[in-house]
């Protein structure tokens, strides 16, 4: 997959320094998308149209990365359920990723193709970066491996750590589960501590390196994680995470000092602590891409908002990618951060909103109207 002349960093301008352009072509229902994040982008649409498939698109990127192709395809059905109506249909997958640091522009490719085992593997893989005279130069990294061979590149090239910098950033979260049994409820390894899980299974031992920290970072965030609680759910008085041999189990402190465990608290607060936790890390310490897979879920309007701002607030330090069906949260939004997603014939269409296109709509109507009524789209 080859960078066409659009891809300059002037063509895809998300503000500064990040991913300009993301192309996706024959996994799941995405037969050939391109997104083009911001500092926030929203995506909305109806069930069945491809949010999902492009988040999860998205959470494989990175694991590429770390070798863990072979992984998700086993967790995801294998090669045959991930590919665009199956090999037949479609013979590989193609992952194209525009990035700019600092005035340089790099990209990443992988054509991941059909195996007979019912795995993919790696056709192709590449590193680019743009030189000045508006040339790319490739650090081809060859192909048929079953891995990644990103971090097998000589230290000295460049163009590659750069990609590995980045993609090694990117990071996927999905707070649904919160049944007895979920990773959010049960006890969290203590050494796991280092940053929060995707699945918010070491949310407990994050919270606890957050509170016994004596980094002005770590205490400020920790605060800020209490302070949004309280905002949330006022009975809370304090998150508690409490250590008990190799392992760590979150309680909470309520305003008449009696203490309950993370098995009493309710579905929708348990999420939103998640969702305050991943948002409210340090900054220093923020992945450079966030993907949160419905947020909204089970949350009070007035959880909803507190996310909404503070997906804006950090969105000065990273870039932040929601999916949902919500018309709650849409309306925290402004048209030109809302991409709507659709199937047509079984194909991902997205279809990013103009504020200018909708100028005369948005002076009568808010965007939760407008998708309502069926004029932006995305409707089933």
């Amino acid at each position: 997959m080859q960078p066409s002349p659009e891809d300059s960093p002037a063509a895809h301008d998300a503000g500064g320094d990040g991913f300009q352009h993301i192309h996706i072509a024959g996994f799941c229902s995405l037969k050939d998308v391109v997104l083009e994040p911001g500092r926030l982008t929203l995506l909305i649409g109806p069930n069945g149209a491809g949010k999902s498939n492009l988040l999860q698109a998205l959470r494989l990127i990175p694991l590429l990365r770390t070798r863990s192709l072979q992984s998700y395809v086993a967790d995801h059905g294998f090669g045959a359920a991930l590919l665009h109506y199956g090999p037949k249909t479609t013979e590989a997958i193609e992952i194209g990723v525009l990035i700019r640091d600092q005035g340089s522009s790099y990209r990443y490719d992988a054509r991941l193709a059909f195996a007979s085992d019912d795995s993919l593997y790696f056709q192709t893989e590449n590193a680019a970066c743009l030189h000045p005279d508006g040339s790319w130069v490739t650090s081809t990294l060859g192909g048929g491996h079953r891995e990644s061979k990103l971090l097998e590149a000589s230290p000295d090239d460049q163009t590659v750590a750069a990609v590995n910098r980045w993609l090694g950033r990117m990071t996927f979260y999905h707070f649904h589960d919160t049944s007895a049994q979920s990773n959010l409820r049960t006890h969290a390894r203590r050494e796991d501590d280092r940053y929060p899980r995707s699945d918010g299974s070491n949310l407990a031992a994050y919270l606890l390196r957050l509170k016994e920290s004596d980094q002005d970072d770590d205490r400020k965030s920790w605060q800020r994680i209490n302070r949004h609680c309280r905002h949330i759910a006022p009975v809370i008085k304090e998150l508690d995470p409490v250590a008990i041999n190799d392992s760590v189990r979150l309680d909470l402190i309520d305003v008449r000092d009696q203490r309950f465990g993370c098995h009493q608290f309710s579905d929708g607060t348990l999420r939103a602590l998640a969702l305050i936790t991943v948002l409210s890390q340090p900054t220093a310490k923020l992945p450079r891409l966030i993907s949160i897979d419905e947020p909204e879920l089970g949350l009070h309007p007035s959880a909803i908002a507190l996310i909404a701002e503070l997906c804006r607030s950090i969105s000065r330090h990273t870039q932040i990618i929601l999916s949902t069906q919500s018309t709650e949260l849409l309306d925290h939004f402004s048209a030109d951060e809302v991409v709507v997603v659709e199937s047509d014939h079984g194909e991902t269409r997205l279809t990013r909103l103009s504020s200018d296109a909708l100028q005369r709509w948005l002076e009568d109507y808010s965007l939760s109207e407008l998708y309502n009524k069926g004029v932006i789209g995305g409707k089933p």
